[in-house]
């Protein structure tokens, strides 16, 4: 391996939060950048639906300017939000993995209640496990069992697009907590140790960006064989405890490989086969964290804050081109958003695009609870996440009947289908024309 697998990193493995108090700036800084990591994320989710399953020829001549115009989130931000809602209703003393099962379950049928969301995007890993009878008794054992079954390979990007705010929630613990807090949450649906490790990247990543700990190159490159080394332990205690010696273990060089490129086109994608895989959304986000770091390599945390500022496109440039290679675009561009949201900050994204975004208060509003909750903020503020109803089950809102899913369904395809419509109407303002003309 080169040499940088051999550096120790900055700090990284420092818990608490007492770094909060070196100076007010610090503070603020990191209430700006879990801001950032969560909008970032809905934002790559939003603008990346616009090129999903495309290839990068198709997105490119759909959308030659690059420019998109904001809407709502998918399924990614979605199960992220699981996750967010699940600690606020703890009130942040518990951190579940059995609940969010839960809560994954009963989205699958019912959607995202608080927001009056329909479960669209659902995978079929997700989809296959999480519907299974037995889930709710075990969830980590039907995971684990569905992929035994089918010879270890399904490794897609189900569990990374929804990791990044383990990293928020756990910006207090040490670094090896936060490795197994991700393998938890990971392995309630994603059992391959291609999934696990890239969610404890990713997470531990997001904790050493709100930290100041990663703010170089050099810090991204000594965190990896970190995390890879505990992931492989982690493995060797999962087999030796499930008795099965003969689970596959890492590929050293394959991970590595995705972790190293210098371009989007070597990671391919848009590859129809292989285009969901955890491997590709990893290595474009790790690339996207790269390029923006080296705008202000050699930074400190606050020279970091004010360089960002100085280069207010790069956050949409860096998903603007990650968008137009197509593919699994709106995941890769969720798990990016994510990393370059808690790097830059939640004030250095775009306006036209945090702005435009659908539910954007009522996310800025989960994000200061979050905050509150973590005791980032030293404010006391009357935010009790227990009684919240949003953080319920349910979201406040009851369960829907048979006949009222069925209902709302059709209102959501009247709506779509109008929305087609009101495009033949415009079609010199749409994208549709320009891709089925180049499809010829």
């Amino acid at each position: 391996m080169e040499a940088a697998e051999n550096a120790t990193p900055r700090e990284i493995t420092a818990s608490g939060l007492d770094f909060l108090s070196l100076h007010p700036f610090v503070r603020q800084t990191v209430l700006d950048r879990i801001r950032g990591a969560v909008f970032g994320a809905a934002l790559g989710d939003a603008v990346g639906l616009y090129t999903e399953f495309l290839s990068r020829d198709m997105s490119l001549a759909a959308y030659p300017e690059g420019r998109f115009q904001l809407g709502t989130w998918t399924d990614d931000t979605d199960h992220a939000l699981l996750i967010i809602l699940s600690y606020l209703h703890y009130d942040g003393k518990k951190l579940s993995p059995l609940d969010f099962a839960h809560r994954l379950r009963f989205w699958c049928e019912q959607g995202l209640r608080c927001l009056d969301r329909l479960p669209l995007g659902l995978g079929r890993t997700i989809g296959s496990i999480v519907t299974d009878r037995n889930y709710l008794n075990d969830p980590k054992a039907t995971a684990y069992n569905y992929w035994v079954k089918g010879k270890y390979h399904a490794a897609p990007n189900g569990s990374l697009m929804r990791a990044y705010p383990l990293g928020i929630l756990c910006l207090e613990k040490a670094v090896e907590i936060t490795f197994h807090t991700a393998a938890e949450y990971s392995v309630v649906t994603h059992a391959d140790p291609r999934c696990v490790v890239s969610c404890c990247l990713v997470t531990g990543l997001i904790r050493g960006l709100l930290r100041g700990q990663v703010f170089t190159e050099s810090d991204v490159d000594a965190f990896i064989p970190q995390c890879l080394s505990w992931v492989d332990q982690w493995i060797e205690e999962r087999s030796s405890k499930e008795g099965n010696v003969g689970d596959p273990r890492l590929d050293h060089e394959e991970f590595y490989r995705h972790l190293k490129v210098k371009r989007f086109d070597e990671l391919q994608l848009d590859d129809a086969m292989t285009m969901g895989y955890v491997y590709k959304t990893l290595g474009a986000a790790i690339l996207c964290l790269r390029l923006a770091l080296r705008h202000s390599s050699g930074s400190t945390t606050t020279e970091m804050s004010r360089s960002a500022a100085k280069f207010p496109n790069a956050f949409e440039n860096l998903l603007t081109t990650l968008i137009l290679q197509g593919g699994d675009a709106d995941t890769n561009a969720c798990v990016a958003g994510a990393l370059l949201g808690a790097l830059m900050g939640f004030n250095s994204l775009p306006s036209h695009w945090r702005d435009g975004l659908a539910h954007s208060q009522w996310l800025l509003n989960k994000c200061d609870a979050l905050i509150s909750v973590t005791k980032v903020n030293n404010e006391t503020l009357p935010y009790k996440g227990s009684e919240d109803p949003d953080t319920s089950l349910d979201g406040g809102k009851g369960v829907l009947t048979r006949e009222e899913l069925e209902a709302r369904e059709k209102a959501f395809v009247h709506a779509y289908m109008a929305r087609l419509h009101l495009g033949r109407d415009q079609p010199e303002k749409g994208w549709l024309k320009k891709l089925l003309k180049h499809a010829q």
